[in-house]
């Protein structure tokens, strides 16, 4: 039979289509993420060295009065006190070239003289420069139009930073009276901020692979429980149509019971064979009689939403279920054995647990056809109490045992498979459980139940 979780497993699987969705969707938020990081920590470190550049210039300017002289270029006092400025700009060994513009963007001063005395028009960042406003700007010669102060750098200045910084006409005034452009090839900022990058890209992707993989832990944790809660559905399913099915049955079966029985009290022989007739006649009506306590008992359980519980002694029940098996026993050449003592009660309904148990006991001597031991032992412990079933068969195959306990599997020929499925829904109902293994060396199978202790407030 089909389980119902085979569509579910074969056409879904939620666990890998989260992982390759989630992992196409964080690398592209961290690619972004580190693209536009990058280049705010880029554009900000520049610009930070640009304000310091600023500040210094402006200081250098204003302490020896030397910026009036881009708003009057004809008075040679101002000159000769602007070019002293300049010369401190000349020595320095950072800027590989200097530019001074006045307000209609004039090169008045340079540390290129052949620049001396032209004009850009095609400058925005001057522009910018000339309305206030610090502009730094990064690229790479040769990558845009080029622009007059371009001319006559030398390709080891292929990537420079190039700042306008604008000369106010005095410490509080806003009027801006000149650009002064700074051209620089800023080895240490650019290892700087190449480190920084560098860093910022391995924490995006370390963060990422953390993130993938936490959410992928969740998710595969969500995928499990699903698939569980979906083959206990199934399972709850199969079940529930399984005590339909045996209530239905168990019905059926009560009218031709009945007539066995009546035919079976009818026999009539003849004296020599009476007394042998008289045997066969009580053992039919004495099997009439245990199934239809059977089906009786299946009947009530099939009717009932809930079966209530209450303290069972487990010991006499197990007497009472070899007692009842005990003419196949005989037939089947098992001997039993039970532990000496009474087993503590156990919470439990008793004609269901009784039916769970003969369930068992039948399958173990099914399990030896050739006879031998069948052994019976109880432990308590930490409050649940361990009933054990040894049989001496040939063992259990691990597949096999895993499988016996899903409903409508069974190992036997036309057998409908629901007493285990139907023994462990049950047990887990009263908080137990039941589980088979193979015991050592083939020597048979065990079958554990168990079931926890009544209280001494269950006992009064």
């Amino acid at each position: 039979m089909l389980s119902a979780t085979a569509p579910f497993a074969a056409g879904f699987s939620l666990r890998k289509r989260f992982a390759v969705t989630s992992l196409l969707v964080i690398v592209g938020i961290a690619l972004g993420l580190g693209w536009l990081l990058s280049d705010m920590l880029t554009e900000r470190m520049l610009r930070r060295e640009g304000e310091v550049s600023m500040e210094f210039i402006r200081n250098l300017l204003v302490t020896d009065h030397s910026a009036a002289f881009l708003n009057h270029p004809q008075d040679k006092e101002l000159r000769d006190r602007f070019m002293g400025s300049m010369e401190h700009l000349e020595t320095m060994t950072e800027p590989v070239r200097a530019n001074a513009f006045s307000a209609d963007g004039t090169v008045v001063w340079s540390t290129d003289k052949a620049l001396m005395g032209r004009r850009d028009a095609d400058n925005p960042e001057l522009q910018e420069a000339l309305h206030g406003d610090l502009v730094v700007h990064s690229g790479t010669l040769g990558s845009s139009h080029e622009k007059l102060e371009h001319e006559g750098l030398s390709q080891q200045t292929h990537y420079y930073v190039e700042s306008y910084i604008p000369i106010l006409a005095g410490d509080k005034s806003t009027k801006v009276i000149g650009v002064l452009e700074l051209y620089k090839i800023p080895v240490q900022l650019s290892a700087a901020i190449h480190a920084a990058v560098l860093q910022l890209w391995v924490a995006c992707a370390g963060s990422a692979v953390v993130l993938f993989l936490a959410l992928n832990g969740v998710v595969g944790r969500a995928d499990r429980v699903m698939r569980e809660q979906q083959a206990r559905l199934s399972e709850s399913q199969a079940l529930a149509s399984a005590v339909e099915l045996a209530g239905a049955v168990a019905h059926n079966l009560r009218n031709p019971l009945a007539s066995i029985r009546t035919a079976a009290e009818m026999m009539d022989g003849s004296p020599a064979h009476q007394a042998e007739q008289q045997e066969h006649r009580d053992d039919i009506i004495a099997s009439v009689d245990r199934a239809n306590r059977w089906i009786t008992e299946l009947v009530r359980v099939s009717h009932a939403t809930q079966l209530p519980l209450a303290p069972v002694p487990p010991t006499p029940m197990w007497h009472d279920c070899l007692e009842e098996l005990q003419p196949e026993m005989n037939r089947q050449r098992v001997v039993w054995h039970l532990q000496e003592g009474d087993a503590p009660d156990v919470v439990a309904h008793a004609p269901m647990l009784r039916q769970i148990l003969l369930s068992v006991l039948a399958n173990a001597i099914e399990a030896m056809p050739r006879g031998g031991p069948l052994a019976i032992s109880w432990q308590e412990q930490e409050g649940q109490l361990h009933m054990t079933v040894d049989d001496s068969g040939s063992g259990i195959r691990e597949e096999v045992r895993q499988a016996l306990f899903r409903p409508f599997f069974s190992t036997k020929s036309g057998g409908l498979g629901i007493g285990l499925a139907l023994a462990r829904r049950t047990l887990a109902q009263w908080q137990g459980t039941i589980d088979l293994f193979s015991r050592p060396n083939g020597a048979g199978t065990r079958v554990v139940i168990t079931l926890p202790v009544a209280g001494e407030e269950g006992k009064d």
